[in-house]
């Protein structure tokens, strides 16, 4: 009977899938009893013990206390995936339900690098969340032996240029500190640059320190030839360039990134 609950979401028809299997949820007549149901939270949580698929139910109508509740109990498959191959922590991140996310973050079975439909990651959406608490999160991803920061969504974006992309710095300088980290292109760098560098929101100083930064990451990392050419150019003429960024110039910056990009493309 509870299992009923989960055509709440749809009059039509909806696909869970399940540890790789694909359930699908047919048109049914909903009763009275099932649309009372998550009114309240014992049978919600009744339901969910009977059918594990209304975890999306559950986080869709904010039954946050219930989650928490199998959390601790330690009946939440993490792995599960919603219709679009959202797992259940980037659903709840999604919600920003952030103290259910750390918590679950935690699981050794999760699949940190899990991609649904879009090719997004966990990383991915992440990445859109300027917040302190997502901030939060992303040093746990990365303190994750597990977690690939390579990874390109069906965009060709990786968490890196979803970040950059959203002037989100802080996010963008977690990942580029990580060691495993190094698909970077030249494209990327330039906006990088742009967003950390010629930027009326930063003064002289906090310029120069987002240059060092930048530059001694990318220095340590394998880069692919092109932008391992681009660093190298860029540090030969390190001093030449801090001199212009402090007097609010970039053109020897830009002639060199701009050069190397040209060269790259031929």
């Amino acid at each position: 009977m509870y299992s009923n609950i989960i055509r709440l979401e749809v009059f039509g028809g909806v696909n869970l899938t399940q540890r790789g299997k694909s359930v699908r949820i047919c048109k049914c007549h909903i009763n009275e009893e099932v649309l009372r149901m998550f009114n309240d939270e014992d049978r919600a949580y009744s339901a969910y013990l009977e059918d594990p698929t209304l975890i999306f139910q559950l986080i869709k109508h904010g039954y946050y206390d219930v989650i928490d509740k199998l959390i601790d109990e330690n009946n939440i498959d993490v792995n599960m995936c919603d219709s679009v191959g959202n797992d259940v922590v980037l659903r709840l991140l999604k919600a920003r339900q952030y103290d259910l996310v750390l918590k679950l973050i935690k699981k050794k079975n999760w699949d940190v690098n899990h991609q649904n439909e879009d090719g997004d990651t966990f990383g991915h959406i992440l990445a859109l969340d300027n917040s302190v608490m997502a901030l939060r999160i992303v040093s746990d991803l990365v303190k994750k032996k597990n977690y690939i920061p390579n990874i390109r969504n069906n965009k060709g974006e990786t968490m890196f240029d979803r970040a950059i992309n959203h002037d989100y710095i802080c996010t963008a300088f977690k990942v580029l500190k990580d060691k495993r980290f190094n698909d970077i292109d030249i494209i990327s760098f330039k906006r990088l640059c742009h967003v950390c560098l010629n930027n009326s929101s930063y003064g002289k100083y906090s310029r120069l320190n987002n240059l060092e930064i930048i530059v001694s990451n990318l220095a340590k990392k394998e880069l692919v030839p092109s932008m391992r050419k681009l660093i190298d150019n860029i540090r030969e003429n390190m001093d030449n360039i801090k001199r212009e960024i402090m007097s609010n110039s970039f053109s020897i910056l830009e002639g060199i990134i701009n050069s190397t990009l040209v060269e790259a493309t031929i």
